[in-house]
């Protein structure tokens, strides 16, 4: 068994971490975002899930979409849209792609 706060190193503002890929194609990554960071904008060529596993960061994308997630949270992230994370507390999430 593993813990998935183990993965990032505690100083690190951002990290992301693969921790599963699919013999299909998909892979999920952890992501770690210490107390307010930011994820800068960016999109993914694919459709992905961000569920929000411990924390609280703010989801915004260029369409408008506006979610603060915690713990439990979840949100869906379209191709090819533009977004970004910015912690309100020490945030870890998962990404399935």
């Amino acid at each position: 068994m593993k813990y998935i706060k183990e993965l990032h190193e505690k100083n690190k503002g951002v990290s992301a971490k693969p921790i599963f890929k699919s013999s299909l194609g998909g892979n999920t990554t952890s992501i770690q975002l210490l107390n307010n960071e930011k994820l800068k904008e960016h999109s993914s060529k694919t459709d992905a899930l961000l569920i929000c596993i411990e924390g609280k960061v703010l989801y915004q994308d260029e369409d408008n979409n506006k979610y603060e997630l915690k713990s439990g949270n979840y949100v869906e992230i379209k191709s090819n849209v533009k977004h970004e994370l910015e912690s309100i507390l020490e945030s870890h999430l998962i990404l399935i792609k």
